[in-house]
């Protein structure tokens, strides 16, 4: 989709740590979130940006990606240990983090996370957050699929689509000058100033 200089054109920024293993999981679990989000939306179509691309280490963050996180509404993300050792993830979430910031919603912000693994090794920021857990549907085997405990998930991402529809109502009017936040994962938080 096109981005559009001066107004939103996703409502959901998707957020996750690629994996071969789990690419499946994520994308059924992403489609079925935007089939549950667009029940509660029921004015317009649901937009969700989920980048699928494999982005390594060391490569340049591509300019669509920023544009996406500033034009997205809020944020969905896929929490793992894994997840907080990306410098893309890290980018991502502390994006919306500083947009929070800057609008004054830390209570009830812009980032709504699933809780794919782990959680005790979060950094503290993301401990102290409440997430939707979908640890215990996070098999990666095609049979989860045609399983009963496949319908635990479809639950869990009902209930997450009423959560996200929320956040998406309270979001802040699109700002141009949204930062994008770029991070190191073993290094500080830079701001790029080019964005303010």
């Amino acid at each position: 989709m096109p981005q559009p200089q001066n107004d939103y054109a996703y409502d959901v920024f998707f957020s996750y740590k690629r994996h071969n293993i789990t690419l499946d999981w994520t994308r059924r679990v992403h489609r079925l979130l935007q089939f549950w989000l667009s029940q509660e939306i029921h004015d317009r179509e649901v937009e969700i940006f989920v980048d699928e691309d494999n982005i390594e280490a060391g490569d340049v963050w591509p300019q669509r990606l920023k544009d996406a996180l500033k034009h997205s509404r809020c944020m969905v993300c896929v929490w793992s240990p894994s997840y907080f050792r990306s410098d893309w993830c890290l980018s991502e979430w502390q994006t919306f983090r500083k947009r929070e910031e800057l609008t004054n919603l830390n209570s009830h912000g812009l980032i709504v996370p699933m809780r794919f693994s782990d959680g005790e090794n979060f950094p503290p920021e993301a401990q102290n957050v409440q997430w939707v857990d979908v640890e215990p549907y996070n098999l990666t085997l095609p049979a989860f699929w045609m399983s009963e405990r496949s319908l635990g998930l479809e639950d869990q991402l009902k209930s997450l689509a009423r959560s996200v529809a929320k956040t998406i109502a309270n979001a802040p009017p699109f700002d141009a000058s949204w930062p994008i936040v770029e991070v190191k994962a073993s290094s500080e938080v830079r701001i790029d100033l080019a964005q303010l």
